[in-house]
């Protein structure tokens, strides 16, 4: 009796996996998701505060990543080669989730993307830049997956001067990325940042889909920390 229970779940699961197999994911360069240029807070009024996801791609040089894997290949947009650094999605509001993401308070606990040091204690979400200790906590690394456990090493990120300055702290052991960036600030607004979206899906489950499965075939972008989530 449990053998055949149990095969009945197999088979359901079978049957999932050869529809998955039919269903489209946007294309590696993202050419078929509608996009936006981000400069302030109003030009993502044009995406719904409805659910979806989302990708972020910028031509700012990032010089770290969250993980050991490769990241996606270079992306040509209006004739500027950039990289998609983020991807996710959000089950409610995602012009909400961009806006923590790219209009964020210095000191926001909301998760966001991490390129800015952090010249203050952090609050929640906050990821590690730089750590000295060797033990296995998650801390960001060079592209070449080397792990940032100097300030010689963080040095080598693109900082700005207060950035800089601050790093040199004595005696500072640890330092923190931000919360999210707002692209305003001196240091990104002579960069662009685009965001390529889909909203308005009621199925939880192919947004969860479309996140995981772009990663799968086009690589986990820099600043994501896992292959599904966050």
């Amino acid at each position: 009796m449990s053998s055949s229970i149990t095969n009945i779940w197999i088979e359901q699961d079978k049957r999932v996996i050869d529809f998955e197999s039919t269903l489209p994911i946007p294309d590696k360069d993202l050419s078929n998701v509608p996009s936006i240029l981000v400069k302030k807070p109003t030009d993502l009024d044009v995406i719904p505060p409805k659910g979806g996801c989302y990708w972020i791609w910028t031509d700012e040089p990032v010089k770290h990543k969250f993980h050991k894997g490769k990241i996606p290949d270079k992306v040509i947009y209006n004739s500027k080669e950039g990289s998609i650094i983020y991807n996710g999605i959000a089950k409610d509001n995602i012009k909400a989730r961009l806006t923590h993401h790219l209009f964020s308070d210095q000191n926001q606990g909301w998760s966001g993307i991490s390129m800015d040091i952090i010249p203050s204690e952090p609050v929640s979400h906050a990821k590690k830049a730089m750590s000295i200790s060797n033990n296995k906590s998650k801390v960001a690394l060079l592209l070449d997956g080397t792990r940032i456990n100097t300030v010689q090493l963080l040095s080598e990120l693109p900082l700005s001067p207060s950035e800089r300055g601050f790093i040199k702290t004595p005696y500072r052991s640890v330092f923190y990325f931000r919360n999210g960036i707002n692209v305003r600030d001196e240091k990104h607004i002579i960069f662009d940042f685009v965001v390529f979206y889909i909203t308005g899906l009621e199925s939880k489950s192919y947004l969860e889909y479309l996140e995981k499965k772009w990663r799968e075939e086009y690589n986990l972008p820099q600043l994501c920390s896992y292959k599904s989530g966050r």
